[in-house]
């Protein structure tokens, strides 16, 4: 637990291959189900400009416990945190995401503390977050990201489902 951000509840891992990641976490390690999302909307602005069209990716979540997976896959060759990360380390942990309600005030915190902005965004949903430079790099980036009603009833259903996944049915996807 992090005396001033709260416990991690994500993390969110770069991959080279959906489908291989996939494969990996639900068969070999046993996590899962995982839900897909192909082709996510949102608003993404990388090193503060503003990406029109947002970078394609996929993303997939599933939990292990109270920690959430994200897999990211990002697509094409767009300028991207994740596209970035890809080309520099070649997949991996990307960050460490703490969910929080008072997004602001946990930002603003971030940023006292002299954390830099890497990149940011908003879901389709409305749910806004912020990804913190780590002060090495071999450290993962900070993410913050706004908990709303509607992400908090999404996340725990899937949390929810894990509890008693027998494995069958690994990969899912959303609606």
């Amino acid at each position: 637990m992090s005396r001033l951000f709260g416990g991690a509840t994500q993390n969110g891992v770069v991959v080279k291959d959906m489908d291989e990641a996939l494969a990996y976490w639900t068969g070999t390690l046993g996590v899962g189900p995982f839900f897909r999302l192909d082709n996510l909307e949102h608003e993404f602005y990388f090193q503060g400009e503003n990406q029109l069209p947002p970078p394609p990716m996929s993303i997939a979540l599933g939990n292990w416990g109270d920690v959430q997976i994200e897999l990211i896959w990002p697509r094409g060759e767009s300028a991207s945190t994740w596209h970035q990360f890809l080309k520099q380390r070649g997949g991996g942990v990307h960050h460490i995401s703490v969910w929080r309600r008072d997004f602001d005030e946990a930002v603003a915190l971030a940023s006292a503390r002299g954390l830099k902005v890497e990149a940011s965004g908003k879901l389709q949903n409305s749910a806004r977050y912020i990804y913190f430079q780590a002060d090495r790099p071999d450290q993962p980036l900070l993410e913050i990201s706004e908990l709303t009603d509607k992400t908090a009833a999404a996340f725990d259903f899937i949390r929810q489902v894990s509890v008693d996944w027998d494995g069958r049915d690994p990969v899912r996807t959303f609606g």
